[in-house]
C-alpha cells in the first residue's frame, strides 16, 4: 500500500481511454469503482427501507411497546446523520480507504448482530451501529466522486445514483416483504450483512485515493474544522440550501403518503403502492432527461425553471390538489422529477466549489439534506386541515425561501 500512501495528486491520472478516472484503479477499473460507490448510497435506503414491512411484529415479538420499537427507525436515521459529520472530515485526515473499510466493517457487525438481537434493547444498539457505519460509508463515497472522477464525468454517476436512490426505496420495502413471507425478519439483516460484503470486496480492493500529500494534518479536532471551514464557504452553504430545500416537500410526502391515498382519497393499500411506485418510478426520468439533453444548460439559470416549477406545484397543490387523487398524484408526480433532477447536477456544482476538506464537504451535503428532509416529516404533522393542504403549504414555503437564496448564491463570488 505504500504506492497508495505516497504517490503525487494525480499520480495514476488517465489522460486517454474513456476519460473516466483521474486516479487509477488498478483492482477495482471504472466498472468496479463506480459499482462501489453505488451499492454504498444505497445501503442507507435498503437499510430503512426493507426493514419497515417487519416493524408491526416486534412489539409481540419483543413484548415490548411501540414507542421503543420505533427507536429501532429513528436511533438509525439519528445516528445515521452523526455518522455522515463525523467520519467525512476524518477521512480528511485518515485517508478514504480505512474509513470506508472500516465503515463497512462496522455496518456488517451491527446487522448480524441486529439478526441474532435477543432483546428490543439489543437491537435498537445494533441499529446505532450499523447506522454509524453507514454514515461513514455514504460520507466517503461522495468524496470518491470528486476524488477519483474528470469533473466532465461527474454528473453522468451522480445521475446514476440518484436513480437508483429513488428506485431502492421502492424495491426495498417489497423485497422486505418477500423475505418475511418465507422465513422470519431476522433474515433481512443478514441480507443487509450480504450487502455490506459485497461493498467490503469493493473497499479492500479499491486504491486510496487521497494522496498522503494533501491530507488534513493535526489531531482528529482539526480534521472535524474541516466542516466549519466548508461552512465558511457562503456560496457553497446557499447551493447546498437551496438543493437540500428540494427534499423538504418530498419527505414531507414520504411521511404521509400513506394516509393521503388510503385515509383521504379511499383508496386501498394495495393502490397506495402503484401510485408511490408510479411516482418514484417518473422521477427517475429527471436525471436521464437532463442528462440527455440538458448539457449545455447553465446549472445556475435552470435552476431557477426547477423553482418555478416547483412553486407552481405547490400553489396547484393547494388549490386543487383534494380535488382528485389523479390530480394529486399528477401534480406529486411534477414535484418528485423536479427534486430527483436537481439534485445530481447541484452535487456536482457543489463538489466543484468546494476548495479542499472534500470529506467534510461530502458529510455536509448529505447531512443537511437528510436534516431538512427530517424537518419536512416533522412539518407535515402540524395542524393543517389536511396532509393534501400540508404538503401543498411546505412545497410552497420550501420554494418561496429557495428563490431568493438561489438568486443571492447566483450573485456571490
Amino acid at each position: 500500500m505504500a504506492d497508495d500512501e505516497t504517490r503525487p495528486a494525480g499520480a495514476g491520472a488517465r489522460p486517454g481511454g474513456d476519460g473516466w478516472l483521474i486516479v487509477a484503479q488498478p483492482r477495482l477499473g471504472m466498472p468496479g469503482l463506480v459499482a462501489l460507490i453505488i451499492l454504498a448510497c444505497v445501503l442507507v435506503p435498503f437499510s430503512l427501507d426493507i426493514y419497515t414491512p417487519s416493524v408491526p411484529e416486534k412489539p409481540a415479538y419483543f413484548h415490548t411497546t411501540e414507542a421503543l420499537v420505533n427507536l429501532t427507525i429513528m436511533g438509525f436515521f439519528v445516528f445515521y446523520a452523526v455518522g455522515l459529520l463525523l467520519f467525512g472530515p476524518v477521512s480528511d485526515r485518515a485517508g478514504r480507504k480505512p474509513v470506508l473499510v472500516g465503515g463497512i466493517a462496522a455496518y456488517i457487525a451491527g446487522s448480524a448482530l441486529c439478526a441474532v438481537a435477543p432483546t428490543i434493547g439489543v437491537l435498537i444498539g445494533a441499529r446505532i451501529i450499523q447506522a454509524l457505519g453507514a454514515g461513514a460509508v455514504n460520507a466517503v463515497a461522495m468524496a470518491l466522486v470528486k476524488d477519483c472522477f474528470a469533473p466532465a464525468r461527474r454528473g453522468a454517476l451522480l445521475a446514476a445514483v440518484q436513480v437508483l436512490s429513488v428506485v431502492g426505496p421502492v424495491l426495498a420495502p417489497l423485497l422486505g416483504g418477500i423475505i418475511i413471507q418465507f422465513t422470519t425478519w431476522r433474515a433481512i439483516f443478514w441480507v443487509l450483512a450480504a450487502l455490506g460484503g459485497l461493498c467490503l470486496v469493493g473497499a479492500l480492493l479499491f486504491r486510496e485515493s487521497l494522496p498522503a500529500a494533501e491530507r488534513v494534518d493535526g489531531g482528529v479536532i482539526r480534521s472535524l474544522g474541516g466542516l466549519v471551514r466548508v461552512a465558511r464557504q457562503r456560496r457553497f452553504m446557499a447551493v447546498l440550501t437551496v438543493a437540500a430545500l428540494f427534499n423538504v416537500p418530498f419527505m414531507a410526502y414520504i411521511a404521509v403518503g400513506s394516509y393521503i391515498y388510503v385515509d383521504f382519497f379511499g383508496q386501498t393499500q394495495q393502490v397506495y403502492t402503484y401510485f408511490f411506485a408510479a411516482t418514484a418510478g417518473f422521477a427517475t426520468l429527471g436525471p436521464v432527461l437532463h442528462l440527455r439533453f440538458g448539457g449545455g444548460l447553465s446549472p445556475w439559470r435552470f435552476t431557477y425553471v426547477l423553482l418555478a416549477v416547483g412553486l407552481a406545484a405547490g400553489v396547484a397543490l393547494l388549490a386543487i390538489g383534494e380535488a382528485s387523487v389523479w390530480l394529486f398524484a399528477a401534480l406529486m408526480v411534477v414535484f418528485a422529477t423536479v427534486e430527483s433532477t436537481v439534485r445530481p447536477y447541484t452535487t456536482d456544482l457543489l463538489l466543484s466549489l468546494c476548495q479542499g476538506d472534500t470529506g467534510a464537504a461530502s458529510s455536509l451535503i448529505n447531512f443537511l439534506t437528510t436534516g431538512l428532509g427530517a424537518v419536512g416529516m416533522a412539518l407535515v404533522m402540524l395542524p393543517f386541515p389536511t396532509f393534501v393542504a400540508g404538503v401543498g403549504a411546505i412545497t410552497v414555503g420550501s420554494m418561496a425561501v429557495a428563490l431568493p437564496l438561489w438568486a443571492l448564491a447566483c450573485r456571490m463570488r
